[in-house]
């Protein structure tokens, strides 16, 4: 790498072919007594005039005349092998100083440290055949602790020193299994990876290190549908191809996948359900990441007006694991239904100026589609106009909910003030300034009911357009939305929460002022078991007796009784995730060997470290409560200011 690098470095520079020229032009800018004339040296006599043949004699002379020439190419030589050099110590410096520190903050630096062989132990070989669903091949490996799949298949080779008279394995401090010998001081043994946890090599009478036994579980496929959303309605005058859009992911692979739409249609008693499997135009052949595409034609899956698609879909993995998505709807809007007046009987060529409503304008809007063939073309413009102007009253009488202005208003504001009041500063701001910080004119909505309110009015902007360029028919179905969108809104229920008293509880007055202690006891001291003690409390607790031991103190036969159901605690974690807890439950059963009058240990430094790692990971986080916070002079205006000009 580093030649090839020189080379490339030789090739975008090369100093091997360097000119006369470059060789004058170097010259004149580090020499400044040759006055920038070596060019001269190197053109013919007979070109030269006779100014600068005298200026090349002179130059001749002072180059004669110099006994050290500056060397360019030996100074960046030198300059690159210092920068060399200190990148060298640099980076030895760097390792040097990080490697202890992360010994100290982790305990274990799985990459450096190296796994400790078992006494009597020569060496072992571990065999791993993973489950045929996964795709891995057969592998093999020469240390004890394994990492492998669930459901593979483990076989152990282990070579002994010397007479060996019994090799077992022992599983969580729990089951023994005795290893079967095969002559010359071999031994194997062959299981399931069914379950995590950890285990040890006894060799004859002495015991080993605890080993992780990881268990890696097959996880459940994913699907997640990207388009379209949760809740789709498909409005007057949409298109009804919705397209689909699903992505599947599996840790080995996915063997099939579909989608399971139900049609339900009809109302009340008569609703009526219709269930269908989809399939994907897709082979799948094991693959672990799928995006699926296409597209749901509603006519073509029986969707009538008002009708509703529910759908999701479902993914199976190599394993036979299945997982679903969550329910989507598509809706399909009614007209029929929202133009339903609901038991109104007003005749249709009633047309009050105070009946004007979004229903009026979309029958309006149908009647003149209708006539349109049959009508002069100025005379269906001015009916679009009418119909725009219409939409235009409706959405300025909406917005006055939002506090919208109207357009039209009084301009005449000196006019409104009595003739004697111009000194008058409040009435003068009362007619011309906009009260909007007014908790009277301020609306009441919640927020959701203004962002549905605003959203009515965008269509009714859309609509209004589409009728001032005389085009209904495109405003039709931004009418049928905004239609929509106000029913909506009539139908929320609203919540009335009554107000309560409080109630207290009437004092006695026989017994006020009396001065009697009678009923005051002195306080009991009550001895609690370990077994007794809460979970969190007890982990604690342990976390104290770590940090005595950190300083030095003796442990005394309490500690040892809680250092013992730590112990215990962590023991059935290590069991269950042995990458995790594995360590400091090693670290605690050493620690808990430690003579009972004596203090922990320079050795034992690891160990207090590892153990609280592990009980800290138990611990449940620490909640952000509620407090009186100091605040600057200003309010935080500088913090604020600070924060926004990065």
């Amino acid at each position: 790498m580093l030649i090839g690098c020189f080379c490339l470095a030789l090739w975008v520079f090369p100093v091997w072919r360097m000119s006369d020229r470059d060789v004058a032009s170097y010259l004149d800018r580090r020499l400044p007594e040759l006055e920038e004339s070596c060019g001269l040296l190197l053109r013919p006599a007979e070109e030269l005039g006779g100014l600068e043949r005298l200026q090349a004699g002179r130059v001749e002379q002072r180059l004669s005349a110099l006994t050290v020439l500056p060397r360019p190419i030996r100074g960046r030589l030198l300059r690159a092998a210092g920068f060399v050099v200190m990148g060298v110590l640099a980076s030895w410096v760097i390792c040097w100083v990080r490697v202890p520190a992360a010994v100290r903050t982790a305990g274990v630096l799985p990459s450096v440290v190296r796994e400790v062989a078992p006494v009597g132990v020569r060496s072992v070989l571990v065999r791993i055949t993973p489950p045929a669903y996964t795709g891995r091949v057969v592998r093999s490996q020469g240390s004890f602790s394994l990492e492998v799949e669930e459901g593979a298949r483990v076989s152990w080779e282990v070579e002994t020193i010397g007479r060996v008279d019994t090799v077992a394995f022992i599983f969580n401090d729990t089951a023994v299994r005795v290893l079967r010998r095969e002559g010359n001081g071999r031994w194997s043994f062959s299981a399931a990876a069914l379950h995590a946890g950890f285990y040890q090599v006894r060799v004859g009478a002495q015991l080993s290190s605890l080993y992780r036994f990881e268990v890696v579980k097959d996880e459940l496929p994913k699907v997640r549908i990207l388009r379209p959303t949760s809740y789709t309605m498909i409005d007057y005058g949409s298109s009804t191809r919705v397209p689909l859009e699903v992505e599947l992911t599996d840790d080995y692979g996915i063997a099939g996948s579909s989608v399971f739409a139900t049609l339900s249609s009809g109302k009340g008693e008569a609703v009526k359900f219709k269930e269908q499997e989809l399939h994907w135009d897709r082979v799948f052949s094991g693959g672990k990441n799928y995006v699926l595409n296409r597209v749901l034609d509603l006519p073509a899956l029986g969707l009538k007006p008002g009708d509703e698609l529910y759908f999701y879909c479902i993914v199976r993995d190599n394993h036979g694991q299945e997982a679903r998505s969550d329910m989507y709807i598509i809706a399909l809007a009614d007209t029929a239904q929202l133009m339903s007046l609901e038991g109104m009987t007003v005749p249709t060529d009633v047309k009050p100026e105070f009946f004007r409503s979004e229903r009026q304008i979309i029958i309006e809007t149908e009647q003149l589609l209708k006539s349109k063939d049959t009508i002069a073309l100025q005379a269906f413009k001015d009916k679009s106009n009418d119909l725009g102007m219409d939409q235009k009253l409706l959405r300025l009488r909406y917005g006055k909910f939002l506090g919208e202005e109207a357009e039209e208003g009084d301009r005449g504001g000196i006019d409104t003030a009595g003739f004697g009041e111009f000194g008058d500063a409040t009435k003068i701001l009362d007619v011309y300034s906009d009260k909007h910080d007014n908790a009277e004119d301020a609306t009441f909505l919640e927020p959701g009911v203004k962002a549905q309110l605003r959203g009515t009015l965008s269509e009714m902007w859309k609509a209004e357009l589409q009728f001032r360029v005389n085009k209904p028919r495109e405003a039709l179905p931004f009418c049928y939305k905004a239609l929509r969108l106000l029913k909506e809104l009539q139908q929320q229920s609203r919540v009335y929460v009554a107000k309560t008293g409080v109630r207290l509880t009437p004092l006695n007055p026989d017994k006020r002022l009396t001065g009697e202690l009678g009923a005051i006891v002195a306080p009991v001291q009550r001895l609690v078991r370990v077994d007794e003690v809460p979970e969190e409390e007890l982990l604690r607790m342990g976390l104290a007796v770590l940090e005595g031991m950190r300083v030095g103190m003796p442990l005394g036969k309490g500690d040892r009784v809680v250092l013992g159901s730590v112990e215990r605690r962590l023991g059935r974690e290590a069991a269950a995730r042995p990458g995790r807890f594995l360590a400091g439950y090693e670290g605690v059963k050493r620690l808990t060997g430690v003579v009972a009058t004596t203090a922990a240990a320079r050795g034992a430094a690891m160990d207090i470290l590892a153990a609280e790692k592990a009980i800290v990971l138990l611990l449940p986080a620490a909640e952000e409560r509620p407090g009186v916070r100091s605040v600057a002079a200003d309010g935080g205006l500088g913090r604020l200011y600070f924060h926004f000009i990065k």
